[in-house]
């Protein structure tokens, strides 16, 4: 008996298999059936598979009405099991002429409609997919993914028709009442002239009849209508409605589309954000974009908003200024009685301090040490300030009061508001004996691992990390992160693992960091120092050839330690980059002209 509509769709998945294994035995009569049975109880189950069954089945039994009882044949029937490969088959096969169906839909109507590619690709793009489901064995994705090609395709194709509708100002919204039979065109045309003050002409030669009843409807409906009912079109200009062919209008049309069209290359930017921009701020959707070319294309008729639109692009599509950041990082050697290099500079007034300027913490020293050893060290701060004397003539200054070496000089373009590091750093690797102690009835035992050895390496020198941000009045606003580290000493460090003695040096070492803001003119220097770097060095004096005697030579020699300091000192000069000829000027400097003034001896560069 037919099951009623409470029934579930495990019984539903039954009764779709019995009407399969009749279908493909043949027995249409009794697969039309259950299928309208299943339609019967749930409409929406396998709506699409089921309808297709139906019209296949019908076609073979010939008939277009379904019998409501089935009547068995009088020769034997044989039953045939259906096996799952047989419907997946079947089901590739739609799955495929569905694709194609869909492929050949896009192809038609994107030339009928002369659809430009980019308009395209949301639709070929869900194809592409479609096909990428199919060659994954995924059938009714695929086919999913193909009706919603040609739905994608169908939604392109009704905004272009509503698009190209001609949109009347506000006289269109007059509404109208008529109740015509075959009325003469012209004479329609002149009643509505007398009903809503319109101005409507019409192309010579154009004839037609009218039969309409409308109510209150909009003027531009009641054109749409009387056009449609006689193939017309219509367009306005100037505050004229113009009736006239299809042909006539389609020329008319073009030459007024291609007369708004004008199409924007973008060179720096990325044409789809600012296409986004464009829709958000102009309310249009006649504004695309062309992935290939970074291309935009606006379709406007009103050249005033054409002009709006264009000063907008011109605005957005931007080159990104650059900055080159011109360092050089100098080391001096300071004798007992030197003061730090860059205070001298501040107390000669050829530097001006900025400390009251800056914006972030300052930082003393803040020592970091191997576990178990200890240390102290002096306090101590950066210090900064600012120039617009010539670093050359500030580094032969400097050589005045102690042995100048010039460490680097890089300069690095960067774009505005991206980070750029520069670092003057050495590596110091140690080595550490690895073992393990456990804990046995409350006893610590130790128990070596093998004598395993791990390399350790720790990075001593400075690091700065600038950041520049362009301002107005070509000043640059720098964010500097600004790492120093400096080795004090080493020390000797003894240990055993597996039954060995290991001598090892670990390193000492101290670090200060500090992040601080400032703002400086293009070409002007920021002058950063304060890294003051500590050395003791070992130097051993004796009698010749009698040192080198083992045991006997420690009576014919002395140790001698000396210590040394030296102060690391950065000149920062940022420069404004935004055009080739200013990056080519700078990127190439004269450099005789910039060495000149530097005494020979005076640098000595590693």
């Amino acid at each position: 008996g037919i099951l009623s509509a409470q029934q579930t769709r495990t019984d539903l998945d039954l009764m779709y298999m019995k009407a399969l294994n009749a279908y493909y035995a043949k027995n249409y009569a009794e697969a039309i059936s259950i299928f309208t049975s299943i339609q019967g109880i749930d409409p929406t189950y396998r709506a699409s598979q089921i309808k297709r069954y139906l019209r296949v089945s019908q076609t073979q039994l010939g008939k277009n009405e379904v019998k409501p009882t089935f009547q068995a044949s009088e020769e034997k029937t044989t039953k045939v099991e259906v096996l799952q490969e047989g419907e997946l088959e079947t089901l590739s096969k739609n799955a495929q002429q569905n694709l194609l169906d869909a492929y050949g839909y896009l192809q038609e109507m994107g030339a009928k409609y002369q659809i430009p590619a980019f308009e395209l690709l949301e639709p070929q793009s869900t194809l592409t997919m479609a096909k990428q489901a199919y060659e994954q064995k995924q059938f009714t994705e695929t086919m999913r993914l193909a009706n919603k090609a040609r739905f994608q395709l169908d939604q392109i194709i009704q905004k272009r028709a509503e698009a190209e509708k001609p949109i009347l100002g506000e006289i269109g919204k007059t509404p109208i009442t008529l109740n015509l039979n075959n009325a003469d065109l012209e004479q329609t045309l002149k009643l509505i002239y007398d009903l809503t003050g319109a101005n409507i002409i019409m192309s010579k030669g154009i004839t037609g009849r009218v039969t309409i009843n409308v109510q209150n409807l909009p003027l531009q409906k009641v054109l749409d209508l009387i056009c449609e009912a006689n193939k017309l079109k219509y367009l306005e200009e100037d505050k004229v409605i113009k009736i006239m062919t299809e042909d006539e209008y389609n020329t008319r049309a073009k030459a007024i589309k291609e007369k708004g069209r004008k199409v924007f290359t973008i060179f720096y930017g990325d044409a789809a954000l600012i296409t986004k921009a464009l829709r958000e701020t102009f309310k249009l959707e006649t504004i695309v974009h062309d992935p290939r070319t970074n291309s935009i294309v606006v379709d406007v008729n009103d050249p005033a908003l054409l002009q709006q639109i264009q000063d907008v692009i011109s605005s957005l599509d931007m080159p990104i200024s650059q900055v080159l950041l011109e360092a050089k990082i100098i080391e001096i050697a300071l004798s007992g009685t030197n003061t730090f290099s860059i205070d001298w500079l501040i107390s000669s007034r050829l530097v001006e301090s900025i400390d009251a300027t800056l914006t972030g913490p300052k930082f003393g020293n803040n020592p970091t040490f191997t576990p178990g050893m200890t240390s102290t060290l002096p306090e101590g701060d950066f210090s900064f300030g600012l120039t617009n004397k010539d670093v050359n003539t500030l580094i032969s200054a400097l050589a005045t009061q102690g042995e100048v070496k010039l460490v680097q000089a890089p300069k690095i373009m960067c774009l505005n508001g991206t980070t750029a590091l520069i670092r003057v750093v050495q590596n110091y690797p140690y080595i550490i004996p690895e073992y393990q102690t456990t804990t046995t009835a409350g006893a610590t035992t130790t128990q070596v691992s093998g004598g395993t050895i791990n390399v350790y390496e720790e990075t001593v020198g400075t690091e700065f990390e600038v950041t520049p941000i362009i301002q107005r009045n070509r000043t640059v606003f720098l964010t500097m992160n600004i790492y120093d580290s400096r080795l004090v000493e080493t020390r000797y460090l003894e240990s055993r693992a597996a039954g060995l003695v290991y001598s090892t040096e670990i390193p000492i070492i101290s670090q200060r960091e500090t992040t601080q803001n400032v703002t400086v003119f293009d070409g002007q220097t920021l002058v950063i120092g304060g890294m003051i770097q500590q050395r003791k060095e070992k130097m051993e004096t004796g009698v010749p050839f009698l040192r080198n005697i083992p045991i006997l030579g420690y009576l014919f020699k002395k140790p001698t330690y000396t210590t040394s300091r030296s102060e690391l000192l950065l000149f920062l000069t940022p420069h404004i980059v935004t055009t080739y000829q200013e990056a080519e000027t700078l990127s190439k400097p004269d450099i005789e002209k910039s060495e000149k003034d530097i005494k020979p001896g005076l640098l000595e560069k590693f």
